[in-house]
């Protein structure tokens, strides 16, 4: 089960019981799709038939959609109620949860849609707000997320009102995303085509975005008061929920006007937009009102108590994991640090460039190259998965990745660092790229893969114990077990028998537990390819070693 969607918003009725009614109604409507009466949908679980059309045919079927209703209160006033409804589909299993409490003060709503697949790799999902929120903002125009107010219409901001904008960007309180749409310089024979857009987006992330129009006026202001941090000509950029601040341009993605001149290539785009402010609403943690919600607790059978002997052994198993998660901590806390500090030396690196660059005249050059264009290598990728696909589509004349390479990735993947491994992995297999593109000639580099990240090229690797290991411990390589595991598959131009001893790897993160992935590796650079060969990607506990 993924959580695809989570919009939370607190409103100040004048009613709040009223509020609560008018809210399970609407859920009741929603969910039953009633078109004249609504019914009364009591507590508990019932079915619903719902007609459907198959596109692009317009074939009718029906699907059967599960509806529940729980109340809920405690014992401080506080009540409210927990909609729910689910419904299969072509493998896919759709559930939307819709939860409103009424305290002192006001309502809390909470609106979450998860989806679930019998597939495991390969959906594509369809990700966007269900329209009950649209019905819920609708009944609350005081909805808000601390210091940001919900909307599910594009907001046109004039020249007049861009410091109030700007003010609301750079402020601390904000918790929403901001979407900004501007205005094309030339309309190219469809003056409206750029509002239409934004009316899209918006209706797709209300709850947990809003969205900004800024005509040309606006844009030039805008431009102004923000500098490179702005948004014109027709982009899109998207303002993450953190101050805005000079040099942070990485934390707001920007989309330049020309990746949005087709249907196609607009469409990918404005799903990459929606995609992104989605998957970060779900990490939002609901407040604590609305713990009311959570699965009641069953009784605890107090007639047996734990022995001492018991109880001394539960202290020391959980001594141990609480110094497994300690040190997992610690680990964080280093690979953190160290990323700071390469983080300060590549942007120092940047400074230097562009100073170079505006003595040469050339100062353009540095911020034309600043955005991913969406035309050369994409410089993220959400997954380690993600980062599999990206090196097989992009890196292929320098780095293989052998099909049966990725290993029991599921829980790397839905890890709540998918995200951080995702990316990092990506990193490395760049680095390996990089590297066998330099031995065959972009710079006749001619010693190993640990040397040429220690001479600090700008795609290298860090070349620690704690990233980068060139080989395995002698107790590993001869325990005919443990190095066995290390023989893995490479293609046969490589070795005729389609498998070598790997002990080269990159260990992309040391926290993380068994989990932590890591990317074993064939140095073949001085060999037929002229290739780097990956033969394996996952989790540390498929490589054990003498302290697995």
């Amino acid at each position: 089960m993924s959580v695809l969607y989570r919009a939370l918003w607190t409103c100040a009725p004048d009613d709040a019981e009223q509020h609560l009614q008018q809210a399970r109604e609407l859920f009741a409507a929603w969910a039953t799709e009633a078109t004249g009466d609504v019914p009364q949908l009591s507590d508990g679980p019932t079915v619903v038939t719902l007609q459907r059309l198959r596109m692009p045919e317009r074939q009718p079927y029906t699907v059967e959609r599960s509806v529940s209703v729980r109340a809920v209160e405690d014992n401080e006033g506080a009540h409210g109620f927990e909609g729910t409804t689910r419904e299969t589909s072509a493998g896919m299993t759709w559930t939307t949860i819709v939860r409103v409490v009424a305290v002192a003060g006001g309502t809390h709503v909470w609106v979450e849609n998860q989806a679930e697949s019998e597939r495991l790799v390969g959906v594509r999902l369809a990700v966007g707000r269900p329209r009950i929120v649209d019905d819920l903002l609708a009944a609350c125009p005081s909805a808000r997320l601390g210091g940001s107010g919900l909307m599910v219409e594009p907001q046109p901001i004039p020249s007049g009102a861009v410091p109030i904008l700007v003010e609301h960007l750079q402020s601390p309180d904000r918790t929403l995303p901001v979407i900004v749409v501007s205005q094309p310089n030339n309309d190219d024979g469809d003056p409206g085509a750029w509002l239409r857009r934004a009316s899209r987006i918006a209706r797709r992330v209300s709850g947990v975005a809003t969205v900004a129009t800024l005509d040309r006026a606006a844009v030039v202001a805008f431009s102004s008061e923000l500098g490179p941090l702005a948004t014109w000509d027709g982009s899109i950029r998207v303002y993450s929920p953190v101050p805005v601040a000079d040099g942070e341009g990485y934390r707001h993605r920007y989309t330049l006007r020309h990746l949005l001149e087709d249907e196609a290539s607009e469409r990918a785009q404005v799903d990459r937009i929606v995609y992104g402010v989605c998957a970060l609403s779900t990490r939002r943690r609901p407040p604590a009102e609305l713990d009311i919600f959570a699965t009641p607790v069953a009784a605890v059978d107090l007639s047996n108590f734990m022995s001492i002997d018991d109880a001394d052994g539960l202290i020391r198993e959980l001594q141990s994991q609480l110094d497994a998660v300690q040190e997992d901590a610690n680990e964080t806390v280093e690979e953190h640090d160290a990323l700071a500090r390469d983080l300060s030396m590549k942007v120092g690196h940047l400074s230097r460039l562009q100073k170079a660059l505006n003595e040469q005249g050339l100062h353009n050059l540095f911020y034309e190259t600043q955005h991913d264009l969406g035309a050369g290598i994409p410089d993220e990728a959400d997954s380690v998965e993600t980062a599999i696909i990206l090196a097989m589509d992009w890196l292929s004349d320098w780095l293989v990745i052998h099909d049966d390479a990725p290993q029991a990735l599921d829980g790397i993947n839905t890890s709540a660092k998918a995200g951080a491994w995702g990316n990092t992995t990506w990193r490395g297999f760049r680095a390996l790229a990089a590297f066998a593109e330099t031995r065959d000639g972009g710079g006749g580099f001619a010693g190993t893969f640990y040397d040429w990240c220690k001479s600090d090229p700008p795609l290298g690797w860090p070349a620690t114990p704690k990233k980068l290991s060139m080989a395995e411990s002698d107790t590993v390589q001869k325990n005919a077990v443990l190095s066995a595991k290390r023989v893995l598959p490479v293609s046969t131009e490589v070795d005729p028998e389609g498998s070598v001893l790997m002990l080269a790897h990159l260990k992309i993160a040391e926290g993380g537990g068994n989990l932590a992935p890591r990317v074993y590796f064939y140095d073949d650079t001085a060999g037929p390819t002229k290739k780097v060969h990956v033969g394996f990607v996952g989790p540390h506990h498929l490589m054990p070693n003498t302290r697995s």
